[in-house]
């Protein structure tokens, strides 16, 4: 759509959209009147239900101003008006989850710099990426521009057509208001659901899937359907793999009578052990295209019904994977599996041009099959920027397909750290006939200063980015682990069609042989949600587990697993280091982790575990005193060194063998011990042998 530079033929153009109630996207250019007066003028006397985001000046009545992050706990809800301004930070997942609440006729304006171009704009992911004023570029950016220009829902409102309006009092046709209808009419194929979940209390080891694109009343009709089962008397469970939040959606839409169905986060549902006596309860996952399967292989041993609910694409992760694995674990499981999909839109007419345009711009397509018969041993690999993608837009969207099938956690965010971030390498895998077979997101990480690694690991400074390093410098206590200059593979992906025929293992090998021949890199590198499937993958490619999470993450019931591949000497000696660390800390970490799937993540690593030498050990403490670093990982061989110490006082001694064994928490003993640590100089090895 061309850029408007005149009011009366932007207002043309808007009042055709009205008629026909189609939503559409307005594109502010910002000047110094945009927020304080042209809003408002645009919008004149309409009834507006909406919201505005990164706008804490704006003072609308109707309006609530939220955070980006702050999107999902509007979904469910209906607006006609969002007012997103990007110019400070662009979400893509909150500006997806937002349009997704805007009704038939509604609007979504879009503030951008107007004598700056977007692109150019240092917002705060841009900052998050490492960039500067100086040099901040973001292909993304300009990408979308691209797409928007040439878009018939897109209308770009100039400084000048602004100024036009606010001079003339000229305000936009009223927007309708939406009328909330507190009867809760359903259409026919969400009646259907509400008779399908509400039929499988009868039935044993069933799974209802329920499933749709955004906006298609998942929840509306799921809501009907949990309050018919409260009717009923039967009991009823609500989780997600993100929050009570998906709850709370749930709630808005028990308009005539509240649900009775608790929240339970999958972590406690899983250490539940339901009671022969009680009767059989319904399960409902939420989000559960965002769930690691593996939790929901678990569920299916402790509870017989199901209900999934999952987004096919969008901003909560992606239901294409979990369509191509949940059939083949249902059938190994003995589970039947009953699949329903909602294809008419809810809140909007049918060829919607904004949902064109999210569709065409942030929506997963299609992924294109491959020949499966072609020679897998020799497959073409090279490695594309951000900036090569949006000269190749069908390589990009085959990536991004690719990904989001891979991954269940793959969200329109994410294409933005492709397309932009400047440390980030696509490494990409064609055949003979050029298709895409694979592809791998490596992400540049460590090397970083002496000083800075030390203040990382006393806990005192925290840099952007640099997952990996500061794992292992912070929570690992081995502070020049971060001065390695590591390869973190944040993602890789097979294609479905020739997975379980060794392509990913020829990648990992050809990333490894990539690494060693460009020099300078010590080594590679992987922090990952341990789903045993993942474990296994990662141990056969030849990969040590050298760091775990303490805690078991509350939406996954899983702990993290971090996983190193030494390339130079000095990453081979760190990761002895690591894994004698790692043995020891394992020693703790088995008390804590209680769920069955933790505990088969044990079983998996242990013979990864390596017998400390006495050596390491000596080198490790001297390591982390010196360093001052976080030290509570070492617990189980720190405490028993302190007891053994000459230089520690009889009563110090007796102190902590009395007292912190039942009182001290292990943040107390963690401030205790890093100053004793530090000041010890000589340690003789031998002397720990006897109770190693």
């Amino acid at each position: 759509m061309p850029q408007f530079q005149q009011w009366s033929a932007f207002l043309t153009t808007w009042q055709q959209l009205q008629v026909r109630q189609q939503r559409s996207l307005i594109v502010l250019k910002a000047c110094g009147s945009t927020y304080n007066q042209v809003i408002s003028a645009l919008l004149g006397d309409s009834q507006v239900s909406g919201i505005s985001v990164n706008m804490p000046e704006l003072s609308l009545d109707g309006i609530t101003d939220i955070q980006p992050q702050q999107a999902k706990q509007y979904l469910g809800r209906s607006h006609n008006i969002l007012i997103y301004q990007s110019i400070d930070e662009f979400n893509i997942n909150s500006f997806c989850a937002l349009c997704g609440t805007l009704v038939a006729g509604g609007l979504a304006i879009i503030i951008v710099p107007d004598q700056q171009a977007w692109e150019q704009c240092l917002d705060k992911q841009a900052k998050g990426y490492g960039y500067t004023q100086e040099k901040i570029t973001s292909p993304f950016r300009s990408w979308w521009q691209g797409i928007w220009d040439n878009h018939p829902s897109v209308m770009i409102l100039s400084a000048q057509a602004q100024g036009e309006a606010e001079r003339l009092s000229h305000s936009l046709p009223a927007v309708d208001q939406f009328k909330v209808d507190k009867t809760l009419r359903l259409e026919p194929d969400q009646d259907a659901v509400v008779k399908a979940v509400t039929n499988i209390v009868s039935t044993e080891q069933t799974i209802f899937w329920l499933s749709g694109a955004r906006g298609r009343g998942k929840t509306v009709a799921l809501a009907a359907a949990l309050s018919e089962l409260v009717k009923q008397g039967v009991p009823t469970i609500i989780t997600s793999a993100a929050s009570q939040s998906a709850s709370s959606v749930l709630q808005q839409h028990s308009l005539e009578y509240s649900l009775d169905s608790p929240f339970i986060a999958i972590d406690q549902l899983l250490e539940l052990v339901p009671k022969p006596s009680q009767p059989a309860q319904l399960v409902v996952v939420e989000e559960a295209a965002n769930m690691p399967m593996a939790l929901l292989q678990a569920l299916m041993t402790r509870y017989s019904r199901l209900v999934l609910v999952s987004t096919q694409d969008g901003y909560e992760g992606t239901g294409q994977g979990l369509a191509i694995k949940l059939p083949l674990i249902a059938r190994r499981e003995g589970f039947a599996l009953e699949y329903f999909e909602l294809t008419k839109p809810m809140r909007w007419l049918t060829a919607d041009p904004l949902e064109d345009l999210l569709q065409q711009s942030f929506l997963v397509k299609q992924l294109p099959a491959v020949a499966k018969h072609s020679d897998l041993s020799k497959l073409s690999h090279s490695v594309v920027t951000g900036q090569n993608l949006i000269d190749r837009p069908s390589l990009l969207e085959q990536i991004y397909s690719l990904l989001t099938l891979a991954h269940y956690q793959t969200s329109p965010q994410d294409l933005r750290l492709l397309l932009d971030h400047p440390d980030m390498s696509i490494h990409i895998w064609l055949n003979q006939l050029d298709q895409l077979v694979g592809v791998a997101c490596v992400m540049a990480e460590g090397g970083l200063a002496t000083s800075l690694t030390k203040a990382i690991a006393r806990g005192e400074r925290r840099v952007q980015g640099h997952l990996l390093p500061q794992i292992l410098a912070q929570q690992a206590g081995l502070a020049t682990a971060a001065e390695l200059h590591m390869r973190r593979i944040q993602r890789i992906a097979v294609h479905p069609d020739i997975q379980q025929r060794g392509v990913g293992k020829q990648m990992l090998s050809k990333l490894y042989n990539y690494y060693c021949r460009i020099g300078q890199i010590d080594c590679l590198g992987v922090s990952f949600a341990a789903e045993p499937e993942v474990v296994r993958f990662w141990l056969a490619s030849g990969y040590s587990p050298v760091w775990a999470g303490q805690r078991l993450d509350t939406a996954t019931a899983l702990p993290s697993v971090q996983v190193v591949l030494p390339i130079s000497h000095t990453a081979h000696e760190h990761t002895k280091l690591l894994q004698a660390h790692f043995f020891y800390y394992c020693l703790a970490l088995e008390p804590t982790w209680q769920s069955p799937l933790a505990k088969e993540i044990i079983e998996l690593i242990r013979p990864c575990f390596k017998p400390i030498n006495t050596a390491f050990l000596t080198d490790l403490i001297t390591q982390v005193g010196a360093a001052k670093g976080n030290i509570y990982a070492i617990k189980p061989y720190l405490y028993q060194r302190l007891l053994c110490a000459h230089k520690l006082p009889e009563t110090s001694q007796v102190w902590l063998g009395n007292y912190w064994q039942s009182n001290l928490t292990q943040k107390q003993f963690v401030a205790l011990t890093r100053d004793l640590v530090v000041e010890w100089h000589d340690i003789d090895g031998d002397d720990l042998s006897a109770w190693l």
